[in-house]
């Protein structure tokens, strides 16, 4: 993913990112599609407003604070009853410090819940389902990162509605045509009848 090094500082090859960037967002629209849960995760508390804003805007959940280790597998001893695990979680961070990777990233993994991250150079994608290169460290990358996640799962659940609509109006309609054909039938014998 790195395209080159300039001054000490890697640089990542957007051709690459972009195709990566897309399949990770067409997998968060279909899980919205499908009402799956979605959470955000960031342990960059520059950053957490921003990914607790763009959950909120999207009707999902966030978690910007200190993940408590085996939140996912002993998910029923930590919440006291059966809980539904995320279907996808959005990592816009994937260290939890500088030098540790994310134990979401790991439970995540165990747990087979897929995972769509923003893997900077100094992370390990090979634990991501859907791993996005791209920088997670300055918060105009992780605002742009919100921003279209935010507009994927929002286009994924408008769709799921307008689907359901036009369901509703197809069920609505099929009841409709055989009333609507019999009162045509009945009209063309009045009028055979008047004539």
């Amino acid at each position: 993913y790195i395209f080159g090094s300039r001054l000490g500082h890697h640089i990542i090859d957007l051709d690459q990112t972009v195709p990566h960037l897309f399949r990770a967002l067409n997998f968060a629209a279909h899980i919205a599609y499908r009402d799956g849960i979605i959470l955000f995760v960031t342990r960059n508390q520059q950053t957490s407003h921003m990914v607790e804003e763009a959950a909120k805007a999207c009707g999902e959940f966030a978690h910007t604070r200190w993940w408590r280790p085996g939140l996912f597998p002993n998910s029923e001893r930590q919440f006291g009853t059966v809980t539904r695990l995320p279907d996808l979680v959005v990592l816009l961070s994937t260290l939890d410090t500088v030098f540790e990777e994310h134990l979401a990233v790991r439970e995540c993994a165990r747990m087979l819940i897929p995972t769509a991250a923003v893997v900077d150079t100094n992370c390990n994608p090979s634990l991501v389902t859907y791993p996005v290169p791209g920088n997670d460290d300055t918060p105009s990358a992780v605002e742009l990162y919100c921003r279209l996640f935010k507009k994927a799962i929002l286009r994924g659940k408008a769709r799921r509605a307008e689907d359901a609509r036009a369901a509703a109006d197809a069920e609505g309609a099929s009841s409709f045509p055989a009333a609507s054909d019999d009162r045509q039938a009945e009209g063309e014998e009045t009028r055979d009848r008047a004539e």
